[in-house]
Formats: C-alpha cells, structure tokens, sequence
C-alpha cells in the first residue's frame, strides 16, 4: 500500500501500541509516529529503554504478565497522551512446546501474556476510548489461533484462539459506544519470533505466501494503522487476514 511521505493521516490521535520493542511493534510505533500520531510505546525492561523508536515516542516500560502493569499503562499512557483513540495490543509470547510436554509454567505464560493482558488492557482502555471521536482497538493475533499452527504451538495458538473470539465479544458489547474492535492476523515477517521457529517450519511459512515473498513490517503496520483509523470505519468483530496464504 503506496502512500506518499507527507500523509499524516492519523493527525491528533493518541495511540498506545503494546510490545513496542519487537520487530512490527518498532513498525506501528514508527508508522503512527510519521502519519502524525502522538504514541505511547510499552514493553519490558530492558527491551523497551533500548528498542529504536521515533524520538517523540513516549516510553512506558511494562511487564504485561503482571495484572497491574495491564492496568497501569493503559493510565499512564492516557495521562502522557491526554486520553486515547487507538490501542494495539501487539504483545505476545511464544510457547513452543509439544503438547504432552507442556507445563502448568508454559500454558500460564501463554494466557498471561497473550489473552489476559489484552484482556486487561481492553478494559481498562474503555472510559478512555469513549471520550474518542473514533475509537478502535487491534488485537493482533495469528493463523495459529485457527489452525493450530505448523510448529509444536499449541499453547500459542489457544491462547490466540481466544483472543479472536474475545475480539468479537467485546466489539459487540463496545460497539453501541462507537468503539470498534478487530483482530488482525499478520504474515510472516523476519522477527525474532518467527527466528525462533525450526528452519523447516520457517520455510514451509514462506512456501504457503502465495504472493511468493514476506511481507515488510511497515506494510503491516501501514494497513494496521490506516484500519485502525476512521478511514476503516466499517471494520469491528473480524479478523483481518493479512497472511497471504494458501486459503
């Protein structure tokens, strides 16, 4: 999606953006950024004080498996921003692990992160979103939340499973408040997740793009963002499919 430099289409808008330290996270942040958003980027330390990040970017470190901290950014950020009009929750963790070799630690750290938090910060985001003029959430989630996966992912992709579903509860219940709330499910990119991922599954992710290459980070963070903004006004319950996979 082509867009000229001087297109600052999200102009005024206030935007938190979860998992700001990794590979789409630093893309959404820096996009929001150039389209003339003021962003609040979260993540853990010692990720988040490090990561490159637009200078105007305002950092809120955060740890999102402590309920706490869920509930506490999404404040910290409206009192830098003076309220919110868009909320990504990007962050995730990955669990890869065979199913019969999964411990209580890895299917806690898979909802911590992955389903509660967004959860969380969904809730807390609300009295805010309201005040917006057009407010929306992304979820990013992932084809493993549908298929299960091709890697030993099962904790992942049940964990993102749920927050599809969650997407479609809460933009019923959000949307007579003209919030809207939509997951998105990215292709793959060249981030530390998918690096972490056996080169074999990596290659048969690559095989399946039918447009026969991986997609840039700033491309998803484009189409997420101009979505996200009025320009996607139509956009809430679904998930966006953006994988480009055999289908």
């Amino acid at each position: 999606m082509a867009s000229a430099p001087d297109e600052r289409w999200l102009s005024g808008l206030r935007v938190l953006v979860t998992g700001a330290a990794g590979v789409l996270g630093r893309a959404l942040v820096a996009e929001a950024d150039a389209r003339g958003a003021r962003v609040v980027a979260t993540g853990r330390r010692p990720s988040i004080d490090t990561a490159a990040l637009p200078e105007a970017a305002i950092r809120v470190p955060a740890d999102l498996r402590e309920p706490d901290d869920c509930r506490q950014v999404v404040h910290e950020a409206a009192r830098h921003l003076g309220g919110l009009d868009i909320v990504v929750n990007n962050a995730a963790t990955l669990v890869r692990r065979a199913f019969l070799e999964l411990e209580l630690d890895d299917l806690e750290a898979a909802w911590q992160v992955n389903l509660r938090a967004p959860a969380l910060i969904m809730q807390e985001s609300f009295e805010y979103l309201r005040e917006a003029e057009a407010p929306a959430i992304v979820n990013v989630v992932s084809t493993a939340g549908v298929n299960g996966g091709i890697a030993a992912v099962s904790a992942y992709g049940m964990s993102k499973a749920g927050l599809i579903v969650l997407t479609k509860a809460v933009a019923r219940e959000y949307g007579p408040h003209g919030i809207r709330v939509f997951a998105l499910s990215p292709p793959s990119i060249d981030s530390e997740m998918q690096r972490s991922l056996p080169a074999e599954h990596r290659e048969r992710v690559r095989s399946m793009n039918v447009l026969g290459r991986l997609a840039l980070p700033e491309e998803v963070a484009r189409f997420t963002l101009l979505t996200a903004s009025g320009a996607g006004g139509l956009v809430t319950g679904t998930m966006v499919d953006l994988t480009a996979t055999a289908y």
